[in-house]
């Protein structure tokens, strides 16, 4: 028998249900890699604007943004708010709805089809995760 190592994340929010286009969360950890069921996955905790928190797997789309936005060293974005976006594409012959995790400036350039931030925030958005509004 094959075994393999399992990392527990905790609770899991569900795309669509838990967070919907549009919405808002604080990233609430610095995040971690875990192998997943396609490969790894970059996991962060986030608190929802409705007061629940839980893992969500943000894609290296989303991770590019928040680099651009709020530095290259995840424990920067800790308390930082972060806007999610649902763009549905072609995902392995499917069209399905894919969700981004994005600094709240970025916007999706129509041309070059990439996220891109309008302008950078101060400081003054950066928010202690114990003092999370929501």
């Amino acid at each position: 028998m094959i075994y393999k190592k399992k990392v527990s994340t905790g609770t899991w929010l569900k795309k669509g249900e838990d967070f919907k286009n549009g919405d808002f969360a604080i990233i609430a950890n610095e995040g971690q890699e875990i192998e997943g069921q396609f490969g790894i996955q970059n996991v962060f905790l986030v608190k929802l604007e409705n007061g629940k928190e839980g893992n969500v797997a943000i894609n290296q789309t989303s991770i590019n943004t928040l680099i651009d936005g709020y530095g290259e060293d995840s424990i920067n974005w800790i308390g930082k708010k972060v806007k999610i976006e649902m763009i549905r594409q072609n995902v392995q012959g499917k069209i399905t709805p894919v969700y981004y995790f994005l600094h709240p400036d970025a916007e999706l350039d129509e041309q070059s089809g990439q996220f891109i931030l309008g302008k950078k925030t101060t400081d003054s958005q950066e928010i202690s995760p114990d003092e999370v509004p929501f």
